[in-house]
């Protein structure tokens, strides 16, 4: 593995936080450990939720969630850094979030859907074309991205508790958070964030 030292100055008040819930987690487990977790099991998810197995689902959702919560601030407080997880973390968040709406809101929103879905691509292919061409440039998550992970995220879990419950103001307050987000991705991308 190869592991990249970092800063103090480039520890954020989220990490700041999520320190204090650290000692949680053994230090045998790795923050690429967690996020190989979400790529295996979104698709599990995108199984339950086409399925209509709502409750299972959420219990999904949230702890995939949890891990994109812990595996960014693990690395940094615990200088633990790959390669591998600043290109596969954003992509597993990006998959998460697309097909948890994709799924529950394309008949709902399809305008919403469609804006979430531009914005996530967004980052991977403006990820991808500063990686390709300036590989002195490091894109990492700011202040801004986290922010709107939180808001998608929360979003996500109100949109398939809502649908699970059929309640209606569950599933516009899962949509308000969304649209919040989009927010969020926008001063994240123009601050050069992911």
């Amino acid at each position: 593995m190869n592991f990249k030292k970092y800063s103090e100055s480039r520890i954020t008040p989220y990490d700041r936080v999520i320190k204090y819930l650290l000692p949680l987690i053994p230090r045998s487990v790795k923050p690429n450990h967690l996020t190989f977790i979400r790529l295996v099991f979104t698709p599990v998810l995108i199984v339950w939720l086409i399925a209509g197995e709502y409750g299972i689902s959420l219990v999904l959702f949230i702890i995939l969630a949890l891990t994109d919560m812990f595996d960014g601030a693990m690395a940094r407080l615990r200088n633990q850094i790959t390669d591998w997880g600043k290109i596969w973390d954003p992509i597993a968040d990006k998959l998460l979030i697309g097909s948890t709406v994709i799924i529950l809101l394309i008949k709902v929103n399809l305008t919403l859907t469609i804006l979430v879905i531009a914005f996530e691509l967004m980052f991977i292919i403006g990820g991808t074309f500063v990686r390709m061409n300036h590989k002195d440039i490091e894109i990492q998550a700011n202040t801004w991205g986290k922010i709107k992970m939180n808001l998608q995220a929360f979003g996500g879990g109100f949109l398939i508790l809502g649908v699970m419950i059929a309640a209606p103001n569950l599933v516009f307050t899962g949509e308000l958070l969304l649209y919040s987000s989009l927010f969020f991705a926008l001063m994240s991308l123009l601050t050069k964030g992911i």
